[in-house]
C-alpha cells in the first residue's frame, strides 16, 4: 500500500509528465489511418501505404489471444499505428469530427469555417470543434489546435481528455466511496475505459461524461473546502465546465446527466447548508461563476442561432419526440458482447450502438432494502439516487410513457439508446459506490447478498439459453462462460478479495482499453501525394474553390484548409442550395444533415438520398461555372467525359485513380 500511497500522492505530477510525453510523440487513438483505405495511399515516397484494421480478418471466430499477440507494434506501424487497430466503424470520427478539427487548424480556428463554400460552417455546432472564440474556455482539450497547429494538437485533445478522465474518475470515485482509495483506483479506470464511454469517446457521450464529472468533483471540493483561494480556482474549473457541458449540444445524453448533476448538487449542497459551511464570500463567488458562464454560454449560442436554427428545421435529425421503451427484453445480456467487440465485427448491428458496460446493479439493486438501515441512508444519499436514477433510465428504455411526461421532462429529446448507454456509466459508478459500502460493512450479511443475486442471476442465464438474436456473434457456451466469469468476479468482491480487483482490472482493459488504438501523427493525411500536391496548386491559387466528384474524399480538400463545396454538412449550406436548387424542386432532399456527393454529368441536376444522411447530387456540368469552381478532385478523366475545352488534368492518375482537373470558366 505504501507504493500505492506514493503512486497517489504523486499521481497529478506522473499525470503531467505522461501528458508532456503523449504530446511531445504526437500520439492520439483517433482511427484516421483508415483514410489509406479510403482512397488515398499513394505517398510522397510513390509507395502505397497500408492499414491493419479491424475489417482485416476473414475469420468467424474471435481469437482474443492471437488478435493481442498482434496488437503492439514497436516501431510503429507505416500508418503510424503503435497499439490496436484503427476503427472502420467510426466513421464519426475519423471521417468527420477529427477532419472538421484539421480544417480548423489549417484555416484559422474561425467560429465560421470559411473553406465550407458558401456560407462557411458554423464550428460550434459541428462537433464543438476548436474555435478562437472566448467559448474555447469550456473547451479544454482544443486548446492545442491554436497554437500546436494540427498534429499536435489532435495529441493534446485525446491526451488530455483520456488523462484528465482518468484523473477526475479517480477523484469521484474518492467522494462516492468515502476514500477507499483503492477501489477508486480501480473506478477510475472502469469509468473511462467503460466500452460505451470508449466507443463514443471523440463524440458526445465522452464529452458529457468528462465534464459531468468535472462539475461533480469542483461542486463537492468547492462546497467543503474552507479556502478562498482555493475556492477561486475552483469556481473558475465550474465555470469551465459548465460552459463546455452546455456547448455539446446534444440534449440526448445531456438531459439525463443533467439530472444526475443536480441531484449531486441538492445532496451535497444541502449538506453543507445543514453544517454551516457557505459563507457570504461563497454565494458571492456562486453567483459570479453562473453569471460568467452563464454570459459566455448566452453569447455563443447567440452567434450560432442561425445555425442552430437550421439543425433544428432539418428533415433529419430534425427534431424528434422520443418517449422510450425502444429496446426488447433480451438486450439486457447485451452487456456480455462487450468483451468480443474489439475482436469481431458484428453483422446484426454495430460496436458503437452495441457497446455499454459491466457493471453489478442487476445483482446488488434487490439487496439494498435488507443491508441499508434507516440511520444509513443520509450518509448514503447519493449512492442510493444513483442506483434509483439508473433503474429508472433502464424503465424508460423498455417501457414506454405518455408524451405530455417526456416533454415535460425533457426526455423527449433523449432516445431510449441513449437512455441505455447513459445507464451504462450511472450504472459503473452505482457499482463503485455498492462496493465500496460492502467492504465497510462490519455485518456484511453474505446471505442476503448471495440471495438477492440468484433472480437476476438466473434471468440472464435464461436470456443467454433461449436467446438466438447473437447466435451467429457469440454461441450460448461464449455467452455463459462470460456471464459465469461477470458472476465470479462479483462474488469475489462480495467476500472482499483482491484478486476481484485484479480480474475486473482484466475485464476493463479487454472490453474498453482495446477500443481505440494509439497512434503517431497524422502523416497519413500529410504524407500522401494527393495532399502535398493539392497545397502547392492551392499556394499559387489560395481563393480557388474546389469539388470533389464520383469519389469518397469529398472531406479531404476542407481537411487541407481548401474552399470547397464539398464536406459534411451539420445543416444546409443556403446559399450553396440556391445555386444548385434555384425552384427548391429538392428541399427535402438537402434540408438535412449530410454528407455530400456529387457526380457531372450532361443531364439535368438532381438530387436523392441513399440514406438518411447522404445526398447524392447528379451536377449538370454546365452550373459548375455558376458555382465558381476551379478544380476538381475525381477519380474519372473529365476531359475525355466532357472534352477538353472544359478540362485540363494537372495531377494524376495516381496509385489510387485520383485525378485533380482544373475547369476552364
Amino acid at each position: 500500500m505504501s507504493l500505492l500511497n506514493k503512486f497517489l500522492k504523486y499521481r497529478y505530477l506522473i499525470a503531467l509528465l505522461a501528458f508532456v510525453i503523449g504530446v511531445s510523440l504526437n500520439l492520439h487513438g483517433s482511427s484516421i489511418s483508415n483514410w489509406n483505405k479510403y482512397g488515398i495511399s499513394q505517398t510522397i515516397w510513390n509507395s502505397q501505404s497500408t492499414t491493419q484494421n479491424d475489417f482485416n480478418s476473414d475469420s468467424d471466430k474471435i481469437d482474443i489471444e492471437s488478435n493481442l499477440n498482434n496488437w503492439i507494434s514497436i516501431p510503429p506501424r507505416a500508418d503510424g499505428t503503435i497499439v490496436g487497430v484503427p476503427r472502420m466503424i467510426r466513421t464519426d470520427e475519423w471521417l468527420v469530427q477529427t477532419p472538421f478539427y484539421l480544417s480548423q487548424a489549417n484555416s484559422g480556428n474561425q467560429l465560421i469555417n470559411p473553406t465550407y463554400e458558401f456560407s462557411g460552417q458554423n464550428m460550434i455546432v459541428a462537433y464543438n470543434a476548436p474555435v478562437r472564440h472566448i467559448s474555447v474556455i469550456g473547451k479544454p482539450f482544443n486548446w492545442g489546435f491554436l497554437f500546436l497547429g494540427a498534429s499536435r494538437g489532435l495529441s493534446w485533445y485525446w491526451c488530455f481528455k483520456i488523462i484528465g478522465m482518468l484523473l477526475l474518475s479517480f477523484e469521484f470515485g474518492m467522494i462516492i466511496t468515502k476514500k477507499n482509495k483503492l477501489l477508486s483506483l480501480l473506478g477510475s479506470a472502469w469509468i473511462t475505459f467503460s466500452p460505451s464511454v470508449q466507443w463514443w469517446f471523440m463524440q458526445h457521450l465522452g464529452d458529457v461524461v468528462f465534464f459531468s464529472l468535472l462539475i461533480m468533483v469542483i461542486i463537492y471540493h468547492f462546497l467543503f473546502t474552507a479556502s478562498k483561494k482555493k475556492k477561486l480556482l475552483y469556481a473558475s474549473l465550474l465555470s469551465s465546465a459548465l460552459i463546455g457541458f452546455v456547448l455539446v449540444i446534444y440534449p440526448a445524453f445531456q438531459v439525463p446527466f443533467a439530472y444526475l448533476i443536480s441531484a449531486f448538487f441538492l445532496i451535497y449542497f444541502i449538506r453543507a447548508w445543514k453544517m454551516r459551511l457557505l459563507t457570504r464570500f461563497d454565494w458571492i463567488v456562486m453567483l459570479g461563476t453562473l453569471l460568467f458562464s452563464g454570459g459566455i454560454i448566452g453569447y455563443t449560442l447567440w452567434e450560432s442561432r442561425e445555425a442552430i436554427a437550421l439543425t433544428l428545421n432539418t428533415v433529419y435529425p430534425g427534431s424528434r419526440v422520443s418517449v422510450g421503451g425502444g429496446l426488447k427484453l433480451h438486450q439486457l445480456i447485451e452487456f456480455l458482447l462487450n468483451i468480443a467487440l474489439p475482436f469481431k465485427i458484428p453483422t446484426f448491428s454495430n460496436q458503437v450502438e452495441l457497446a455499454s458496460s459491466f457493471q453489478f446493479l442487476p445483482l446488488f439493486f434487490l439487496a439494498i432494502p435488507f443491508l441499508i438501515k434507516k440511520d444509513q441512508v443520509k450518509d448514503n444519499t447519493f449512492g442510493l439516487f444513483l442506483v434509483a436514477y439508473t433503474l429508472l433510465l433502464t424503465a424508460y428504455a423498455f417501457i414506454t410513457i405518455p408524451e405530455l411526461l417526456s416533454k415535460v421532462t425533457l426526455f423527449s429529446f433523449v432516445t431510449s439508446s441513449r437512455a441505455w448507454q447513459t445507464v451504462s456509466v450511472t450504472g459503473v459508478f452505482a457499482s463503485v459506490w455498492f462496493l465500496s459500502y460492502i467492504w465497510e460493512m462490519k455485518d456484511k450479511k453474505i446471505w442476503v447478498l448471495l440471495l438477492t443475486m440468484l433472480p437476476s442471476s438466473l434471468l440472464l442465464a435464461y436470456l443467454v439459453v433461449v436467446d438466438r438474436n447473437y447466435i451467429s456473434y457469440l454461441d450460448n457456451n461464449e455467452m455463459l462462460k462470460i456471464l459465469g466469469l461477470y458472476l465470479v468476479i462479483y462474488l469475489l468482491f462480495i467476500f472482499r478479495s483482491k484478486l476481484a480487483i485484479f480480474s475486473m482490472l482484466v475485464l476493463i482493459l479487454l472490453s474498453g482499453w482495446t477500443v481505440n488504438p494509439i497512434v503517431r501523427g497524422i502523416g497519413v493525411i500529410e504524407n500522401k501525394a494527393i495532399s502535398v500536391t493539392i497545397k502547392k496548386i492551392v499556394k499559387q491559387d489560395q481563393n480557388a474553390i474546389w469539388m470533389t466528384e464520383n469519389g469518397k474524399l469529398y472531406q479531404l480538400p476542407q481537411m487541407l484548409g481548401v474552399h470547397s463545396i464539398d464536406g459534411v454538412r451539420f445543416y444546409p449550406d443556403l446559399k450553396l442550395m440556391k445555386k444548385l436548387d434555384p425552384k427548391n424542386q429538392f428541399e427535402t432532399n438537402w434540408n438535412r444533415y449530410s454528407h455530400l456527393n456529387y457526380i457531372l454529368t450532361t443531364e439535368e441536376t438532381k438530387m436523392t438520398n441513399p440514406s438518411p444522411d447522404s445526398l447524392s447530387i447528379q451536377l449538370n456540368v454546365k452550373s459548375l461555372e455558376s458555382l465558381e469552381v476551379d478544380y476538381i478532385l475525381t477519380n474519372r478523366d473529365l476531359v475525355s467525359l466532357f472534352g477538353s475545352d472544359k478540362f485540363s488534368k494537372v495531377y494524376g492518375a495516381d496509385q489510387d485513380g485520383n485525378m485533380i482537373f482544373q475547369y476552364k470558366n
